[in-house]
Order: C-alpha cells, then structure tokens, then sequence
C-alpha cells in the first residue's frame, strides 16, 4: 500500500474536482482509462460533489483568503498487493477502514 498527501490552494479545487470526479473526457493525463472510471470508489459519495463540499466545509471553518494557503489536502491510498486478488467486497472493507483513519 502507498499513500500519498498533498496539499492544494483554492484556486485548484475545482480543476481537482473536474479530474476526480471524472468530469471531461479530455485529460492530460494519458494513463486514465475512462472506461474504468466505473470502478472508481468515492467514500464520500452522498449525492454531493466535491466542490459542493468543499464550499460546505469552508463555511464552517475559518480559512485566510490568500493565494498561498493551502486550503485543502488530498490523500491517493493504493489497494495493498495482498488484496489485489481478493473479493470486491474485501477491497471495500480496505478503502472504508483507511477513510474512517483518515
């Protein structure tokens, strides 16, 4: 397994959000097969977007309106090696463990 953070201002949000949410068939990224996006798990999945929550979050809190502020964190978890053969199900139950740590 390998997780990955990094920290993204404002201003990036919504190309995130376009990127994640799978929302253009054009992207420059040439290694994202589009036909598997189906397959992409979002634990947040609550009928909102990503934006829409994000917008949501930064009313409850205070966060500076400068340029420079790192306004969001993004995590990239893999699937373990171990589990890459295992039933669907058990993947879930991996990705739902490492979101509620998170």
């Amino acid at each position: 397994m390998t997780a990955h953070l990094k920290k993204n201002t404002r201003g990036s949000v919504p190309g995130l959000a376009v990127h994640f949410e799978r929302k253009t068939d054009h992207h420059t990224n040439k290694e994202i097969d589009v036909s598997k996006s189906y397959l992409n798990q979002d634990l947040m999945a609550d009928g909102s977007d990503m934006l829409s929550r994000f917008n949501a979050r930064l009313n409850d809190v205070y966060c500076m309106k400068r340029d420079d502020v790192k306004a969001l964190a993004t995590w990239i978890v893999t699937l373990p090696e171990e589990l890459a053969e295992a039933p669907h199900e058990q993947q879930s139950a991996f990705f739902e463990a490492t979101s509620n740590f998170l």
